[in-house]
């Protein structure tokens, strides 16, 4: 623990503490810190600490949508050696100049998740339903995400895929809109910043807001490339990244992104089962 002066901080073991030892740091070794330590934060910012009452919930949803997703696949030996060992929840968000951080990670081991406060376990209507959806998906891409890079940085995806849109990488990606990045061939504005980031960036939507999503973005690109003088097609280029995630996945971990035969399910279909569930079971 912290040491505040020259004595230790004690406190307590509760209930939330026991579930946290049982569902995380038993299984597969991760810590989970809820109680406000500033030293796992940026000392220059305002922060909120979590309420403990909601611990539970938003960790429970970590570990249906992001854990259970990938042990159904690939066992849980996958998730013991690959996965962050660290995640710290604050209750705010972290706010910036223009604007707000979501969620932070570092080199694969830590895991930062904001404005936990905002999360809802008294869903009432079909309005507080639709924030809560988007706050679970804004949460699990974040998850998703830094769970992809370890993938990458673990065993490097193909080369090719970084001369699908060589010409479209910019450090200015957040003055990059969702339409300009659409029209370069990127999934979102971020996945403008890097090859590596692109490649998580595809690998976390697509499962987190689904296949069906990443094709309505597909026809979309493919009516701006049918109106606007594009340089190459954005609708291919997406697909070329596309069917590189997919045999990605599939030849280096095993891993299904999609239902590879009737019954049987792919990671995409796993985390959407359990994002509507997630959602649903607050009603």
């Amino acid at each position: 623990m912290v040491i505040f002066g020259l004595g230790g901080y004690e406190y307590e073991k509760t209930e939330t503490d026991n579930w946290l030892y049982d569902n995380f740091i038993v299984p597969f070794n991760m810590e989970v810190k809820y109680r406000f330590d500033p030293f796992e934060l940026e000392l220059n910012k305002t922060l909120v600490p979590v309420s403990e009452d909601k611990v539970i919930p938003i960790m429970n949803d970590v570990k249906s949508i992001w854990i259970e997703p990938y042990r159904a696949l690939v066992g849980d030996a996958f998730i013991k050696t690959f996965s962050p060992k660290k995640y710290v929840l604050v209750g705010s968000p972290e706010y910036n100049d223009e604007t707000i951080t979501l969620g932070q990670a570092e080199g694969g081991k830590k895991i930062v998740l904001f404005r936990m406060n905002w999360y809802n376990t008294d869903v009432k209507d079909d309005a507080e339903k639709q924030e809560q959806l988007e706050l679970i998906q804004s949460m699990m891409k974040t998850v998703h995400h830094e769970f992809a890079h370890v993938l990458h940085q673990t065993v490097l995806y193909p080369e090719e895929y970084m001369n699908i849109t060589p010409s479209g990488y910019t450090s200015q990606w957040n003055n990059v809109d969702s339409e300009e990045a659409l029209e370069k061939g990127f999934i979102s504005s971020y996945a403008c910043a890097s090859p590596d980031e692109d490649f998580v960036e595809m690998i976390s939507r697509i499962l987190v807001y689904g296949r069906e999503a990443f094709d309505a973005q597909v026809e979309e690109a493919s009516a701006l490339y049918a109106k606007k003088s594009l340089q190459y097609d954005p609708a291919k280029a997406l697909r070329d990244k596309e069917s590189i995630v997919i045999s990605y996945l599939k030849s280096v971990w095993n891993i299904d992104l999609y239902d590879p035969a009737p019954g049987v399910k792919g990671l995409e279909t796993l985390v959407q089962e359990a994002i509507q569930n997630a959602v649903n079971k607050t009603n």
